[in-house]
């Protein structure tokens, strides 16, 4: 039965550590490929920033082999919205 759920749901057994580099991962594609969209240069330099910011986070992740604590996890999830939201900011402005 195990076998079932686990393949049925396998987000719910996926790691931690892995959730957020599929994350960063996705999100990292999606920025790149609309920076090309962009005409502003100001912001095309925030965009580039925070995506700067999201690699430097991703291959934290990637070279560390631990899984990540509730806590550690609750951290890196605020740490990428924290970085969204400043991209929003700069894009409304």
């Amino acid at each position: 039965m195990s076998k079932v759920i686990k393949w049925q749901y396998p987000d719910l057994f996926e790691p931690r550590r892995e959730k957020l580099v599929n994350l960063l991962l996705s999100e990292i594609i999606f920025l790149k490929s609309h920076l090309k969209k962009l005409t502003l240069n100001e912001k095309t330099e925030s965009i580039e920033i925070a995506l700067n910011k999201l690699d430097y986070l991703l291959n934290t992740l990637k070279n560390n082999n631990t899984e990540l604590s509730d806590k550690d996890f609750d951290k890196v999830v605020l740490i990428i919205y924290q970085i969204f939201q400043e991209i929003v900011n700069k894009l409304e402005c």
